[in-house]
C-alpha cells in the first residue's frame, strides 16, 4: 500500500494514508519482542522505522528537493492545488505523519533506536527545512471580528486537520494545515532531535524558526504537557507530582525512607526549543553532590529524550530508585541508567570490576583514541 502514497491522486493518496494509519500503533511491537538483541553494542545502535514507509521516504526525498530545494528556508512556497507538485508534498507529508504516529505508539528504548536512526539518515532535518517552505508566516484561520472577540484566534496548530476524500472546499489550505500538523507532531514527539537541528542550523534559520515556534506553537504546547500531568493517571511509588500552567511549571516530590527531593521543571517559553531547567526545592538527608548529580540527571533526560515530561520524571525516578538500590552508576556519565538508550552498567572493566554503559564506553575509546579503562587506566578487554 504504502507506494500509493506517491500515486497522483489525491482520493487515493488519503484513502492509502487512513488505511495505514490504523497500522502503525501496532507495528512497534514486532520490534520490541527483539530489543534485548540491540542493549549490549558498543556502537550507539539505531533501528529504522517500517521500511516499507522509509523506502517511499528516500524517493521523497529526491523529489521535494526538486521541487523545494531551491527556495531558501523562510520563503513561502505556494503549492497549486491538485497539480503534480501538490500530489508529491501531500504524499510527503502524509508519510511523516505516519512515521510519527509509528514513533509515537514505540516504548522509550524503541524511540530512542528509531531516532538515532532518523538522526543518521538526516530524513529529520530535510523534513524541518521543508516545513519552514511550507508553513504559513500566519497560520491564523481567517475569522469574523464577531468571533475573534469571543474567543482565542484559531490557528492551524489549535485545530485538528481533517483528512476527507470528498472534502475539498479548503484545498488551497491543504498544504500549509498540513505541514503545521507534522510540525506540531515533531515538536511534540521528537522534541530532543528538532531541539538538536535548531542548535545546530546557521543564525538566520535559528531566528526564523525561534520566532515562528515561540508565537504560534509553544504556548500550545506546553498547555498540552502541563495539562497531560494535571490528568495523568500514572502513579509513582514514592513520588508525586504536580503543575501549575500560569507560571508552565512542574513539581516533583521523590521521597524514600528519611530522604525528601524536591525538584522543579520550568518550561521556556519558546518550549521546546529552548532547554528546560530544573531548580531546587527542599532537600533532606542528601548529600549536596548526590543532590546535584541528580538534578544534572534529571536535566539531562528532559534534554535528550523524545518523549513526555512524565516519561523523562519517570526515567529519573528509576534511576534514583536504582541508586538505592545498590546499582552503581556509570563512571563515565555518572548514571546508572543511561541518558539516551535507557541501557544500564554493564561492560565491566577486568582490573578495577567497575562496570560502565556500552555506549559510554564506545565514546571513550573514539575520543581518547585508547582502549583503557576510564577509571583505573588499565587495557580494556
Amino acid at each position: 500500500l504504502a507506494p500509493l502514497l506517491l500515486y497522483r491522486a489525491r482520493p487515493v493518496q488519503i484513502a492509502v494514508y487512513h488505511m495505514l494509519y490504523k497500522l502503525m500503533p501496532e507495528l512497534p511491537q514486532y520490534d520490541q519482542d527483539n530489543l534485548k538483541s540491540y542493549g549490549d553494542e558498543e556502537e550507539e545502535p539505531a533501528l529504522s522505522p517500517p521500511a516499507a514507509l522509509m523506502s517511499l521516504l528516500s524517493t521523497q526525498e529526491d523529489l521535494l528537493e526538486n521541487v523545494l530545494g531551491c527556495i531558501p528556508v523562510g520563503q513561502i512556497v505556494t503549492i497549486k492545488p491538485l497539480s503534480e507538485d501538490f500530489c508529491y508534498v501531500l504524499g510527503y507529508l502524509l508519510t511523516w505523519k505516519l512515521i510519527l504516529t509509528f514513533f509515537k505508539a514505540a516504548s522509550s528504548q524503541l524511540r530512542a533506536l528509531y531516532s538515532m536512526y532518523l538522526r543518521k539518515t538526516k530524513s529529520l532535518n530535510k523534513l524541518l527545512y521543508h516545513l519552514f517552505r511550507l508553513m504559513p508566516e500566519n497560520p491564523a484561520f481567517a475569522e469574523t471580528a464577531v468571533e475573534l472577540s469571543n474567543k482565542d484566534p484559531r490557528t492551524f496548530f489549535t485545530e485538528e486537520l481533517h483528512l476527507g476524500i470528498r472534502d475539498t472546499s479548503a484545498l488551497p489550505y491543504h498544504i500549509p494545515h498540513l505541514a503545521c500538523s507534522v510540525y506540531h507532531m515533531t515538536l511534540k514527539d521528537l522534541p530532543a532531535m528538532v531541539r538538536l537541528w535548531w542548535n545546530s542550523s546557521e543564525k538566520r534559520v535559528f531566528n526564523i524558526v525561534d520566532r515562528f515556534t515561540s508565537k504560534y506553537v509553544s504556548s500550545v504546547l506546553s498547555s498540552q504537557e502541563i495539562s497531560s500531568v494535571q490528568t495523568s493517571t500514572q502513579l509513582f511509588n514514592g513520588m508525586t507530582v504536580k503543575a501549575r500552567a500560569t507560571t508552565r511549571e512542574v513539581m516533583a516530590t521523590y521521597s524514600i525512607e528519611d530522604i525528601v527531593i524536591e525538584l522543579i521543571i520550568q518550561l521556556p517559553s519558546n518550549y521546546p526549543l529552548g532547554s528546560i531547567t530544573v531548580e531546587s526545592g527542599k532537600r533532606v538527608g542528601v548529600a549536596v553532590q548526590q543532590w546535584r548529580n541528580w538534578m544534572l540527571q534529571l536535566s539531562t533526560y528532559l534534554t535528550h529524550q523524545n518523549g513526555s515530561i512524565m516519561e523523562g520524571l519517570a526515567l529519573w525516578k528509576n534511576n534514583v530508585d536504582k541508586r538505592f538500590e545498590g546499582v552503581e552508576d556509570c563512571m563515565i556519565c555518572f548514571s546508572v541508567i543511561h541518558g539516551f538508550n535507557y541501557s544500564l552498567p554493564k561492560k565491566a572493566c577486568r582490573t578495577c570490576k567497575k562496570k560502565f554503559h556500552s555506549a559510554c564506553l564506545y565514546k571513550w575509546f573514539t575520543s581518547s583514541n585508547k582502549s583503557t579503562c576510564p577509571l583505573c587506566r588499565e587495557t580494556f578487554f
